[in-house]
Order: structure tokens, then sequence, then C-alpha cells
């Protein structure tokens, strides 16, 4: 790679959080080296915000499109979300770089699981249609997933967003193939029990996301957290594993790139 830069491989920019200075957010961005962000959407509520900031800012800003876990469950009309997406998939209003973000979720309720997992099966298949890597978002559910993943073993590809697991559960992703785990401000958090986990884990299988506006990283915590924070992350990365900030982000980038661009 003849230019160092950063991707942030998951950011919520199009949120409301940012409707007052969602310029001057990206142009610090791009001052502290981010020059890539993508904006994976959350349902049919988050796509205009979402298509109007990648359509003002298409240098920077990458969509992918897709249905938050949290946003399915047995009272919600999730099948005709679904829909909608697939609509998007085959009419493009955008180049989308990912599915996503997808999952499971099951830290405040257990009761949707089953429409959760029909949706995630839905939505990996509309990746292997179209192409397209996951963003997945996995919380409390390791066990719920990897039954659902280990069938499409080299069919699908992606990040798992927000990598909070446990180095059994790197291993479980390593068997599914081309999957990179995503980094985020957690990291920096003191006593952060992933810090140990990303010691045993390779560089090349490391990306680096802020989940802005959430996650803000230390020394930033408490306020809104966006991607000119990337350059935090990274540092911290590079000062567990022992490696230069510089190879930290030729690589998270390299692995970026070959997944999504």
């Amino acid at each position: 790679m003849n230019e160092l830069y950063y991707i942030d491989t998951h950011a919520h920019l199009y949120d409301a959080d940012f409707d007052s200075d969602r310029r001057e957010t990206i142009e610090r961005a791009v001052a502290a080296g981010v020059r890539k962000v993508i904006l994976p959407a959350v349902d049919s509520h988050s796509h205009a915000a979402l298509l109007e900031t990648v359509r003002t800012y298409p240098d920077v800003c990458h969509a992918a499109i897709g249905i938050h876990p949290t946003s399915i469950n047995e009272n919600t009309k999730w099948r005709e979300e679904l829909q909608r997406v697939r609509q998007m998939l085959k009419e493009p209003p955008v180049r989308w770089c990912a599915i996503g973000e997808v999952g499971l979720d099951l830290h405040w309720s257990t009761s949707s699981l089953t429409e959760q997992c029909q949706a995630l099966v839905i939505q990996m298949q509309m990746a292997i249609e179209y192409d397209l890597p996951l963003i997945l978002h996995v919380r409390d559910a390791w066990n719920e997933i990897f039954p659902l993943l280990e069938p499409l073993h080299g069919q699908i590809r992606g990040v798992f967003h927000s990598f909070q697991g446990t180095l059994k559960d790197y291993y479980q992703i390593k068997e599914l193939g081309n999957f990179a785990v995503g980094i985020g401000g957690f990291i920096t958090y003191k006593n952060s029990a992933t810090a140990k986990v990303i010691e045993q884990i390779p560089i090349e299988d490391i990306v680096l996301e802020t989940d802005s506006p959430y996650l803000t990283p230390v020394p930033y915590r408490g306020t809104r957290n966006e991607s000119a924070h990337i350059p935090v992350i990274a540092a911290k990365i590079a000062e567990i594993k022992g490696l230069s900030v510089e190879t930290v982000m030729e690589s998270t980038t390299t692995r970026a790139r070959s997944l999504f661009f």
C-alpha cells in the first residue's frame, strides 16, 4: 500500500447525533487519517438518513444494508423489512459494500430468537446471492450463531462487529473462513477482558471500527464517539500487541479493503 490511511469499518454517522455537525465530523475523520467509513443500516427507518449521508460524502462514506437483530421480534413486520432490503439490493440506490448490520442479540430478551435466526439466515443468503460481505452483530448469542454460520463455510465472509468474545469464539470464527474481528473503543477501557484475547489474535484478522456515536474510547469516554477517534483505537492495539501504529494501520486497512472494496 503506497499511502497509509485508516478505515472505520462501522459507524452510524447518519445518526441524528451528528445532524448539527456532520460535515465537520467527517472533515475531522479525514484529517485524522480516516479515508473510508462504512455506515451499516439498522432498519428501514435509518435508510433515508444513511443514503443522504453517503450521497453527500461519497468519497468517504460507504453504505451497508440490513436489519439489526434488535429491530426484529414477534411484534414487528420484519418480513416486510426484509422485502425492502431485497428490493434495495435488486435496484441499488447507491453501491452497497456489505449486508449489515445483521446477527443475533439476546442481551435484552430471548423471546425473539426464532425470528432473529430466520432473518439472519435469509440475509446471509442475500449476501451469497449478491456476493457481499456480512457485518455481524453478536451479543450474548455465540452458542446460537455458530450453528447458523457453519453450514455456509466458504460461502460467506465479513466482520464480527464489536468483537468481545473469547479466544475460543475467535477460533470458531477462523473455522468459518474469511472473517475478521472488529475492534473498537472498548479495547481502551480499564480491565477490558478483550485486551487479553487481542494479544493472541493475529493483527491480520483485525479491522478497526468506532461504532459511532457509541463506545467512545478513553480519554474521550463520556462524549459522543466519532470516526476521528480511530487512531486512538489503533494506538491501543499497537500497545497491546507490541507493534508499531503504522503496522496496525497498514494491516487493518489491507484487510478491510479486501473485504469491502
